[in-house]
Order: structure tokens, then C-alpha cells, then sequence
């Protein structure tokens, strides 16, 4: 990541767009209502605690401050993003319900369609780094983990009507906090330097992490999401 990304020049908004509509400017949650599929980290292994001292380290960094941090027993990979309340424009939304359809609507027909569905128990995910003070991006442990992941995305997708444009680049990562204000360029620079230490001392501990089986869950916000459902 480029520190640029933490304190772009045009500063194109207030603040970060895409924390605007999930925490204010205080870095309050805010209500987003929604539906997903994640594998939350196991909080009995040994990646749990290294994730939990990247973000601990990260939050007593002296830029903390622009950051808003998620409690560590939210930390989850997604597996396949579903819908949010606020995003209901064409492939954010599922093809064949209704613009005004509650989210309790899709919840009750999403568990309907989900229960022929059947999906690995277990997959294998190494975290490649910590970036930005934010987050970590994984990938399945090897090649056919990664297969694994994506053919869980297919059937997902086309099971639940929802097919983004990046579905096939969609990065799969473990969001550690949202960044609610912009940084100038030295600070931004500080921040990387400490994810880059961070993951240093702890990256040993975030390969060949266990996780599953995959869970459909509601959120009212991104402090906690509920199994509906286990796949």
C-alpha cells in the first residue's frame, strides 16, 4: 500500500469514503444493517492472539486516533459478501427479490435457499500481511485451498442472486479496524512502518490457519455478526 492511499492529495471527501456510512466521524458505529457468509477466527488458536496483538499494537500507535477498531471477537474472514441495507443498486442486490424488500425478507429467503447447500467444513488461509493499520489480507494456504475458497464464492453467488463486479478479484482479508480520518503523508508512512513491524513479529503465528465452516450471518453493524446458519 502507498501512504497515499491513507492521505490522498485530493482528499476526495471528508474523510475515507468507504468508513463514512459504518462508523461517523468519531468513529461511532453506525447502523448497517445486512447479511453475509464469514468464517470467524477460532478466539482458542494460536492466530487469534497474534491477530489480537496487531491490533493492540496498532491501537496504542501514536496515530490510532484515525482508526476505529473492531473487537477482537468480531475478526472473520468473509467468505462470500451478501447485501447491506444501505446498497441496493444493481449487483449489490439480489436479482430476483425486490428494491424494497426488508432485510428480514432476505434473511428468511436466503435461509430457505441455503439450506441445500453443502460447503467444506474446514479450509487452510495464511494472512500475507498487515496493511495500513486496518487490515490483513489472506489467501487460501496453498493453491488448492484458494480453488476451494473460490468455488465457495461460485456456489454462493449463484445460489443467492448477487454477483459483483469483482467477484473473481475479490480480495479475501481480516478487517482489524476502519480508518475514519485522513493522514498526512508522514504519519500515513508511520502507520505502515508499524503494520510492517507488527506483522514481522507475529506473522508466523497467521499461516495455515484453520477456520470453518462457513457461517450465514446478520449484522446490525460491523461489531458483531450473528450465525443464522451453519453451511
Amino acid at each position: 500500500m502507498s501512504p497515499k492511499s491513507l492521505c490522498p492529495d485530493d482528499r476526495s471527501g471528508p474523510r475515507p469514503a468507504w468508513s463514512v456510512e459504518k462508523f461517523d466521524d468519531a468513529g461511532q458505529v453506525r447502523a448497517t444493517p445486512g447479511l453475509t457468509t464469514l468464517c470467524h477466527i477460532d478466539q482458542r488458536s494460536t492466530a487469534y492472539a497474534a491477530l489480537c496483538r496487531v491490533a493492540s499494537g496498532l491501537r496504542a500507535g501514536p496515530h490510532a486516533h484515525a482508526f476505529a477498531f473492531l473487537p477482537p471477537e468480531s475478526f472473520h474472514m468473509t467468505v462470500f459478501d451478501g447485501v447491506i441495507d444501505y446498497r441496493r443498486d444493481g449487483a449489490n442486490w439480489p436479482s430476483d427479490m425486490a428494491a424494497d424488500a426488508s432485510i428480514d425478507q432476505i434473511a428468511a429467503n436466503w435461509h430457505t435457499r441455503l439450506q441445500g447447500v453443502h460447503l467444506p467444513q474446514q479450509f487452510e488461509i495464511s494472512v500475507e500481511a498487515a496493511v495500513g493499520g486496518y487490515t490483513c489480507p489472506a489467501t487460501g494456504a496453498d493453491a488448492a485451498q484458494e480453488r476451494q475458497l473460490r468455488a465457495c464464492r461460485n456456489q454462493l453467488a449463484d445460489c443467492l442472486g448477487v454477483r459483483r463486479d469483482n467477484h473473481d478479484s475479490y480480495g479475501f482479508h481480516i478487517t482489524l479496524a476502519y480508518q475514519v480520518q485522513w493522514l498526512d503523508l508522514q504519519s500515513a508512512q508511520d502507520v505502515l512502518a508499524l503494520s510492517d513491524q507488527l506483522f514481522a513479529e507475529n506473522g508466523a503465528d497467521l499461516q495455515n490457519i484453520q477456520i470453518g465452516p462457513v457461517e450465514f450471518c446478520r449484522f446490525e453493524n460491523m461489531l458483531h455478526f450473528e450465525p443464522l446458519l451453519m453451511l
